[in-house]
C-alpha cells in the first residue's frame, strides 16, 4: 500500500480539529485500499462499503481522541477490521432463523477471512483470546511473527518480506503452514463464535 503520508498527516490533523474537509480527504485517500482489503476478507461489496462508511463515521465521532495516534494507517486499519467484524455479525443477526450445521463448516467456509474474523474477535473477547493464545503457542517463532505482522499489523506480503528479509513466497508459505497448524484450534473457536450468534 502506497500512501501520501504528508497528505494523510495534514488531513488527519484537520479531521482531529473538526474540519470536515479533513474527513472527506482522508476518506478518499484510504478508500481504495480499505475496499480491496475488505474484499480480501469478506468478498461482500455491500458489507465492505458499509464498513468503510461506519469507520469514518466513528472516526468523526471520536475525533477529539485521535490526536495521540502515531501510526495513522495502522490505527485506521485496526479500527476498520473491528468494524467489519461487527458489521458482519450484525448481518448474521438479521437472519435469526439461519441454522448453521457443523458439517457445513468445510474448508470452503472456514477460509482465510474466517481466521481473520477469529483474530479480530479475540481482541475483544477474553475467552477467545485465551483460546487463540493457546493455539498460537503451537507455532514456531517465525510463524508467530508472520501471523502477527499479517493479521494484527495489517502488513502486505511485500511489506512482511521487506521487514523479515524473506522472499514473498517464503512469507506466503510460512503463513500457509501456520494456518494449517492452527486449523483445528481455529475451527473450534469459529464454531463457538457462530453458535454464540445464533
Amino acid at each position: 500500500m502506497k500512501y501520501n503520508h504528508q497528505g494523510i498527516t495534514k488531513n488527519w490533523k484537520l479531521l482531529v480539529e473538526g474540519e470536515k474537509q479533513g474527513l472527506y480527504t482522508c476518506f478518499n485517500l484510504f478508500y481504495d485500499d480499505l475496499y480491496r482489503f475488505g474484499m480480501s476478507l469478506y468478498r461482500n461489496p455491500e458489507l465492505v462499503k458499509e464498513s468503510i462508511q461506519n469507520l469514518f463515521i466513528e472516526l468523526w465521532q471520536i475525533r477529539d481522541k485521535l490526536s495521540h495516534v502515531q501510526n495513522i494507517q495502522q490505527y485506521v486499519f485496526t479500527v476498520y477490521k473491528r468494524i467489519m467484524y461487527k458489521t458482519y455479525q450484525k448481518e448474521i443477526r438479521k437472519d435469526p432463523g439461519k441454522v448453521v450445521h457443523l458439517e457445513d463448516l468445510n474448508e470452503q467456509y472456514v477460509s482465510v477471512h474466517s481466521y481473520e474474523a477469529i483474530l479480530i474477535a479475540s481482541q475483544e473477547d477474553e475467552q477467545l483470546k485465551k483460546r487463540l493464545e493457546h493455539a498460537l503457542n503451537k507455532l514456531t517463532p517465525r510463524q508467530k511473527e508472520i501471523v502477527q505482522l499479517r493479521y494484527f499489523d495489517c502488513l502486505s506480503f511485500k511489506e512482511i518480506s521487506h521487514k523479515t528479509e524473506l522472499t514473498e513466497r517464503t512469507v506466503y508459505n510460512t503463513l500457509h503452514n501456520a494456518v494449517n497448524v492452527l486449523r483445528d484450534s481455529l475451527l473450534s473457536i469459529l464454531i463457538l463464535m457462530i453458535l454464540g450468534d445464533l
